[in-house]
Formats: structure tokens, C-alpha cells, sequence
């Protein structure tokens, strides 16, 4: 403890921050592990290890998020590529992160407590009578996977919080860890025991509090590369007790290094003494795709207050504002130049017409040099992504 308050703290220009936040983010897996851009589902488990989650969404005004993320960081990924993780040897799982998203198997350990908690406590979300919970569970145990199509409307249809009492339970028995997904067939959810779905060797410990804490701590600083107390564990509350103390740890093993941003000090932050060193040295990467196209839900900016503080980039997804309020569009995609926000782009894929429609951009009005051309070859790329053959600009388009 003493010694980690002892160190000088490394002072960052906001570029430099942006740069180390940037390339733990997007640099290529080939940069990383040359051999894993040979196989598209290799590849996508590295950024997935790297990162931590991938958020899943509902949404597809443009290709859902989950594929979104892993074509800002590959465009060589297309969909099918995403269902491999699940197959034999499964790479990925699905769980609850900040969000529903994937996460890499290696990190299933740590789902454990929050599975404790739900099994102990229940879950707001889906109130359950026990009987129809070892009603559902006594159905996959003897028939196998299911979704929640398979079982017959038994009660009244509502808003989503007021699904009929199986799709509860099975959330439920999900969120509880008692089942797992085993793949999303027309993204209808597959539900089968859990014991059926992890993979042999699977570590299945639970963790002690100060492993959680390493745990939050270790992931925060490879997927971020630089942060502060607050960035550790998003949205997340179990386990997170000891996060201050496992900070302390790490800066003492030399993993991660205390530092400053100029201009605002005020803020203790950490950086990844990796990040750092590879950033200093210049072995990131020659940045080959200056211009990218990311979800709104990307791991990035996902973080809206540390994506505030970090990158200046004040940030409000539209589709859940009432028309009315919206100052911008319903889906607007935020747009990176190296690594910095820099644009909006608001668009929709008409799937009969083939068709991608930009209905409003916002993008420099003396942008660098370089960008336009960078920026056009994206939009095109992401055209083609979501089965586009063109992209249609509207009048607020520019």
C-alpha cells in the first residue's frame, strides 16, 4: 500500500489516455496473436477475452450490437462467426455483465456470486411460483433444451416485465445459473441445465471476495487500459467491496501503474503498465482503419460518464427518448477518428430494398485530413456488413 502511494504517478496528455484506452480496445488480434487471424472464430474469442463482454441487444435498425462490435474491431467478421463460440470448444457463454451479453468461458467463475444471490434471493425482474419453476426444470431435465416458445401460454400477456410464468421461470432459473443458454436459434433463446453446457474443466470455484476484487481490477485494466476507481466493475454490485484494495494489490505488483491526466488532475486514475509500455514504444499499430463506426452499446463508450471524462464525448441514445425530445435521431452511431468521437451518424438498413439509409450525420465541419476519405470507406464497409449494396445519404446527411 505504502509503496503503490510512493510511486510517481505518470502524467498523460489527453491523447496519450485516449490512445492507451483506444488500442486496448481496437488494436488487431493479429497485433496480439498473429496466429489467430487465420480463424474467424479464434480471432472473435480474442477481442471477446480482451475486451470481457459483449452486450447483447434486441435492437437491429442496423446489424444487432454483438455482431456491431466485434465488425468495429474485424470486418472480416460476419454473423455465423458469433454461434461457433458456443460450439465444441465452447469459448463463450451468455450471462449478465453491466447488460445481457457474451463473455469469455474463461470468466464463468465469476458469475457466481451474482448466480448465489439471485438463487437466494430472487430476482425483481421474475417474480416465480416455485411450482411452475420445478415445473419448467423437470421439462429440460427429461426432454432437454428448450425456449420459451416450447411452453404453452399460461397466464395473462403483458409489458416485457409481465411475461407469462415459464418465460419467468426460465429467466430465472437462468439469472440463478441453473440453466444456461446453449445457442440462440433465431435469437430465441435455448435453455439447457448448465452441467450440460459448461465444458469439461470449466473452474467452477467460487471466488473469495479479494479474488472477485482481483478479478474486476485485472479485467477493467486489460480491456480499458486506463482508469479510475469509479470505471472498475460498471453497474456491476457483487463482490465489489474489496475493488480499492485489489486496486492497491495490482499497483504493487507493478501490473498497473497510478497516473494522471493533465488538465485534470483531480481524477486518480491507473493505466495498465502493459498498455503503457506499448503505447510509449509505439507497438500498438500503425493505425490502418483511422475511421470506425461503433454501436452505441460498444464496451468504448458503454460507460457514458467515463466516456464523458475521458473523451469529451457527452453521449445519449435517442431510442429510449420520446420522439418528441429526441435532438437527434433514434439510433445515432457515434463515429471515431483514431480513437476520438467525432461524429453521429443516424441510419437504418432497409432489408427489402437492400438499402442503407443515413437519415442525419454530424460530422466535422474542417475535419482532419484524411478523414473523409476514411470515413466514406467505413460507411461503405458497414454498408456492405449489414447486406447492403449501397448507402442511401439523406438531405441532413453530409
Amino acid at each position: 500500500m505504502n509503496q503503490a502511494r510512493e510511486r510517481k504517478a505518470v502524467s498523460l496528455s489527453p491523447d496519450e489516455a485516449t490512445r492507451i484506452a483506444y488500442g486496448c480496445q481496437f488494436r488487431p488480434e493479429s497485433a496480439v496473436d498473429p496466429e489467430s487471424a487465420v480463424d474467424p472464430a479464434e480471432a472473435a474469442a480474442g477481442y471477446l477475452r480482451r475486451i470481457g463482454h459483449v452486450q447483447i441487444d434486441t435492437i437491429s435498425v442496423v446489424e444487432r450490437a454483438h455482431h456491431h462490435a466485434f465488425w468495429s474491431r474485424d470486418r472480416a467478421y460476419r454473423p455465423p462467426v458469433l454461434p461457433l463460440l458456443e460450439t465444441a470448444p465452447r469459448r463463450a457463454f451468455e450471462y449478465w455483465a453491466h447488460a445481457a451479453a457474451y463473455l469469455p468461458m474463461e470468466d464463468y467463475r465469476y458469475c457466481l456470486p451474482r448466480m448465489k444471490r439471485v438463487a437466494e434471493t430472487g430476482h425483481e425482474w421474475f417474480p416465480t411460483d416455485p411450482q411452475v419453476v420445478e415445473g419448467v426444470l423437470e421439462r429440460i431435465r427429461t426432454e432437454g433444451p428448450l425456449r420459451s416458445s416450447d411452453f404453452k401460454g399460461d397466464g395473462p400477456r403483458g409489458p416485457w416485465w409481465d411475461w407469462k410464468p415459464a418465460k419467468a421461470a426460465l429467466e430465472y432459473l437462468f439469472m440463478s445459473g441453473v440453466l444456461l443458454v446453449s445457442t440462440r436459434p433465431g435469437f430465441q433463446k435455448l435453455y439447457d441445465l448448465a452441467e450440460r453446457i459448461l465444458p469439461p474443466g470449466t473452474d467452477t470455484r467460487f471466488p473469495s471476495e479479494d479474488e472477485q476484487g482481483d478479478w474486476y481490477v485485472r479485467r477493467t485494466a486489460l480491456a480499458h487500459g486506463i482508469f479510475s476507481e469509479a470505471d472498475v466493475a460498471y453497474m456491476r454490485k457483487d463482490g465489489v467491496s474489496t475493488i480499492r484494495a485489489a486496486i492497491c494489490r495490482a499497483a504493487e505488483s507493478g501490473a498497473i501503474t497510478a497516473a494522471t491526466i493533465r488538465g485534470d488532475e483531480s481524477v486518480r486514475r491507473w493505466v495498465s503498465t502493459e498498455a503503457l509500455e506499448c503505447a510509449s514504444s509505439g507497438a500498438e499499430e500503425a493505425e490502418a482503419r483511422p475511421a470506425r463506426i461503433i454501436s452505441p452499446f460498444d464496451t468504448y463508450i458503454i460507460d457514458r460518464k467515463r466516456t464523458a471524462r475521458l473523451l469529451g464525448f457527452e453521449y445519449t441514445l435517442e431510442c429510449y427518448v420520446p420522439e418528441t425530445k429526441r435532438k437527434f435521431g433514434y439510433f445515432a452511431l457515434p463515429v471515431l477518428w483514431q480513437g476520438h468521437p467525432v461524429g453521429l451518424i443516424d441510419c437504418k438498413v432497409d432489408r427489402k430494398v437492400g438499402k442503407f439509409l443515413v437519415n442525419r450525420a454530424s460530422l466535422p465541419d474542417s475535419p482532419p485530413e484524411g478523414f473523409q476519405q476514411a470515413f466514406d470507406d467505413e460507411l461503405s464497409a458497414f454498408a456492405a456488413f449489414n447486406g447492403c449494396a449501397g448507402v442511401d445519404r439523406g438531405r441532413d446527411s453530409t
